[in-house]
């Protein structure tokens, strides 16, 4: 659960959210572009989620199962979530949920890998 498709993630999800607050600055609402980078990062989670369950139910040492599948879940339904909030705004409102969203992201991230690794706190 570390390396480079989580590495992947995390860059991604920064960079887009630096493109969600410039939009935000702009006072615009997120257009396509935006959208479709969102989607890209969507399926990079979902692969996500889904190596980890995979690698999850193949591993035998103790670590806390449950709450590593939360966090991927967590991981996977943020996005789509977060685009259904911010669907009809027609304001800026729309790109700073998204920014917040896509900080947090990274955060998610990094605690899926320390439940992994067996860091509980």
């Amino acid at each position: 659960m570390t390396g480079p498709y989580a590495t992947t993630v995390i860059v991604v999800s920064l960079v887009l959210c630096g493109w969600a607050v410039v939009v935000a600055i702009m006072n615009r609402r997120p257009g396509r572009p935006l959208w479709v980078a969102l989607g890209v990062l969507e399926a990079l989670l979902v692969g996500f989620a889904i190596g980890g369950i995979v690698q999850m139910i193949g591993r035998d040492t103790d670590f806390a199962r449950l709450e590593f599948l939360l966090y991927l879940l967590g991981c996977a339904a943020i996005l789509p979530l977060a685009g259904w909030w911010v669907r009809d705004e027609k304001s800026r409102a729309a790109a700073v949920v998204l920014a917040v969203v896509l900080i947090v992201l990274p955060v998610m991230v990094v605690r899926v890998q320390q439940v992994w690794a067996g860091s509980g706190g």
